[in-house]
């Protein structure tokens, strides 16, 4: 059995210590930032429960799938595209805020719009729901720069009732 000097050992040695310290100096300079605080789901802070979350969520959902389609539909005009979007947005609010008190509503826009401010980025892109550019008067009529079926805060994932 042949032995192995120790010179041909010691830069086996040193190896590990190498290879950490090159995988030390690649990582970015910039520092991560910390995780954000975890906050309550407005839903939660606005007193909705967890169903009536969840159907508010359906009829988001339900009425985005709907607006994707209406602005698909090639035979329809920019005009009628805007009008039959507008329908369905109302029709989700009115949906919407048949599940909810007076102060429950008032409680929950507080908290999204408080929560939006926070936030960096623009809020309100001018856009249309198919991505024109609305008229002035469909912008007046929502002062938010939103439809009135927005979308709300979802519930959050660690809220959902799989828990």
């Amino acid at each position: 059995m042949k032995r192995i000097s120790w010179r041909a050992t010691l830069p086996l040695l040193f190896l590990p210590w190498a290879l950490v310290a090159v995988a030390q100096s690649s990582t970015p300079a910039s520092p991560v930032p910390p995780p954000r605080a975890h906050q309550e789901p407005c839903w939660r802070q606005a007193g909705i429960d967890r169903s009536v979350a969840e159907q508010r969520h359906t009829i988001e959902r339900d009425a985005h799938f709907r607006v994707d389609a209406v602005c698909e539909n090639s035979s329809l005009t920019p005009q009628q595209k805007q009008q039959q979007v507008r329908e369905i947005r109302l029709q989700a609010k009115q949906k919407e805020n048949a599940l909810l008190t007076p102060d429950q509503e008032k409680a929950l826009q507080a908290c999204q719009q408080a929560r939006a401010e926070d936030r960096p980025g623009p809020h309100n892109t001018g856009g249309g729901p198919c991505g024109h550019r609305e008229s002035p008067q469909t912008q007046a009529s929502h002062p938010t720069g939103k439809g009135a079926g927005s979308s709300p805060q979802q519930p959050e994932n660690d809220a959902s009732p799989q828990n």
